[in-house]
């Protein structure tokens, strides 16, 4: 049985509730022996609400992250930063030095060139059927270790300049992304579900951003990070996107059955944070950084 697995995405509504979750549900039957597939869509967008959170602040661990605090956060709603500027125009200006060094790479290893097979480019005419678009990318800074209830999480959020980012476009098909550091380009591939996740956001007409869903306590300037989830901003409020997917056994009206699920989660980073059981979420990211 293919478990549910827990993978960036962006629900198809939009509608925006202030004041509770908006859910739909279809069931499309399946037809002979196939599954039942039940969509669930679910859409949190409480910009003005706030969400009680049991994290809880530790001044120990405040002094531990200190030497890690960043001073000047450009956080994702921040686009007229100089800083935020240059990244744009150094993303530009250096796509083809950056697709010159993907090909490159495909020139001289077989390797490389058999694993690129997979997305029928193998040669420079192949890349050029490829449209690349540069996409930013923010990770979670240590400065959340002063989070309080009624906080916008975005301002905790800060640009990895350590590399540049391309998504890769062929027929309209998201098909991978492009690392460019250092001089070197690495094509990495980006699971069915995360693609579904970007075409959801583009649906809504908004601009995907990359979130690290993870504390760094590196310089920014050397922040590369990789793809855990999309997202974008929206009243000024980070909005991340879920999406889960994968066959599990339902119950209801006395009977068992198997559907395959499929389940859109909208939610602002604030209602992402709510209060759970156990650790918060805040403590969980901090603790894979901080020991104690």
């Amino acid at each position: 049985m293919k478990k549910i697995s827990f993978i960036a995405a962006l629900t198809l509504l939009h509608v925006y509730s202030y004041s509770q979750n908006k859910v739909q549900t279809v069931t499309a039957k399946g037809r002979g022996s196939a599954l039942d597939t039940v969509i669930t869509k679910k859409t949190e967008l409480a910009f003005n609400k706030s969400f009680p959170n049991n994290y809880k602040r530790d001044e120990s661990v405040v002094q531990a992250l200190r030497p890690y605090l960043v001073s000047e956060i450009l956080d994702p709603r921040n686009h007229s930063d100089r800083l935020y500027l240059d990244h744009v125009k150094d993303a530009r200006e250096k796509l083809p030095e950056a697709k010159a060094a993907l090909f490159q790479r495909l020139k001289t290893s077989s390797s490389y060139r058999e694993y690129m097979n997979k997305y029928n480019i193998g040669n420079e005419a192949d890349l050029n059927l490829i449209t690349f678009v540069h996409i930013p990318m923010y990770y979670i800074t240590p400065n959340i270790v002063f989070f309080q209830n009624k906080d916008n999480v975005a301002k905790y959020y800060n640009l990895g300049t350590g590399g540049l980012k391309y998504l890769m476009i062929k027929n309209d098909s998201l098909i991978g992304y492009l690392d460019f550091y250092n001089n070197k380009s690495i094509f990495r591939e980006i699971p069915n579900a995360m693609a579904e996740s970007y075409y959801q956001i583009k649906r809504l007409g908004k601009d995907p951003i990359i979130l690290s869903q993870s504390v760094s306590t590196a310089d920014p300037k050397k922040i590369i990070g990789g793809i855990n989830m999309f997202g974008y901003v929206d009243e000024g409020h980070l909005i991340y996107s879920i999406y889960e997917e994968g066959i599990v056994q339902e119950n209801g009206a006395g009977q068992k059955k198997q559907v395959y699920r499929k389940d859109y989660v909208l939610q602002t980073a604030e209602s992402f944070l709510a209060e759970k059981q156990g650790n918060s979420t805040i403590q969980q990211w901090l603790n894979t950084k901080v020991i104690m």
